[in-house]
């Protein structure tokens, strides 16, 4: 249907309330008006207003046609903000938190990321902890396992990540090497807390004693030192420790598997710097995006 004007005018009328007000506020006459109404209602087949002598009073067919033509009249009054903001060049500061673990997943995108806008920074915290998007405290979380449920953030499905138990192979030579049936034998490193996405964390605790697990820490940057350095078993994406020559894999007969989410708040995704990323990001997944 081909009655964008009249859609207009209606949207107005139903806001403004009179004929003379709608008429002053389009810059057309009082007849125009009417006679808009009047081919709407007519081609819709619906009453849009009451008239009375007070001015016009929309029906709920009206007050629908209101809505509609307030989202209409935003989009494009800040279509020419988005317009510009896309020729300009990006420049500033996009902050990612995610654990340091999954950093590998996030590295070809950044690249990528930066070589098509050098001028941004990229600023990656590492921490389990939650960041609150809703504060500013990061641009971009990505969080691994259940899908968060935040009615304030859009959650986009990233990738699954497998995690195994390794060791360096400098552990192996000084400790012997590790299979199931003698793992009470060997030196564990685990987080000292049990957070519930990470089940192989859990599964230290729950099959060694509480003696072998001769390392704990908040930091899974400290994990992975310590791993790096003979000295003891822990966890590791399975991609990470395939690339690594120094790492051993120590089958436990256990499949842990770990669902990344990339969580942006609603109200930032249609920022430049996080749609661009977003949008790089994307082409590596199935993502379906539709957060408006």
């Amino acid at each position: 249907m081909e009655k964008w004007t009249e859609l207009r005018t209606a949207y107005k009328l139903a806001k403004l309330g009179t004929l003379s007000a709608t008429a002053q506020a389009i810059g057309v006459h009082r007849s125009t008006v009417m006679r808009h109404i009047d081919a709407l209602e007519e081609s819709l087949g619906i009453v849009l207003f009451q008239r009375n002598d007070k001015g016009y009073l929309p029906t709920e067919a009206g007050l629908e046609i209101m809505r509609l033509g307030e989202v209409t009249d935003n989009q494009f009054n800040n279509l020419s903000d988005r317009l510009q903001s896309r020729e300009k060049p990006l420049q500033g500061t996009l902050t990612i938190t995610m654990v340091n673990e999954v950093a590998s997943v996030l590295m070809p995108t950044i690249n990528q990321y930066q070589a098509q806008h050098p001028g941004m920074r990229m600023n990656i915290i590492g921490d389990l902890r939650n960041f609150k998007l809703e504060y500013g405290e990061a641009d971009i979380a990505i969080r691994g396992g259940p899908k968060p449920e935040t009615p304030d953030n859009i959650v986009l499905p990233l990738t699954t990540v497998e995690i195994v138990l390794c060791a360096h192979k400098s552990y192996i030579k000084k400790h012997g090497h590790p299979a199931k049936a003698n793992l009470q034998k060997h030196r564990f490193i685990a987080l000292n807390e049990r957070p519930i996405h990470l089940p192989w964390n859990d599964w230290i605790y729950s099959n060694v004693d509480e003696e072998r697990i001769i390392l704990t820490t908040s930091a899974t940057q400290i994990l992975s030192h310590a791993l790096f350095s003979g000295i003891g078993i822990g966890g590791m994406p399975k991609t990470l420790v395939t690339a690594n020559r120094e790492l051993v894999e120590i089958p436990v007969g256990e499949d842990w598997k770990l669902s990344l989410w990339t969580l942006v708040h609603r109200d930032m995704i249609n920022m430049p710097k996080i749609r661009t990323f977003i949008d790089l990001l994307k082409q590596q997944t199935d993502w379906e995006i539709n957060p408006l």
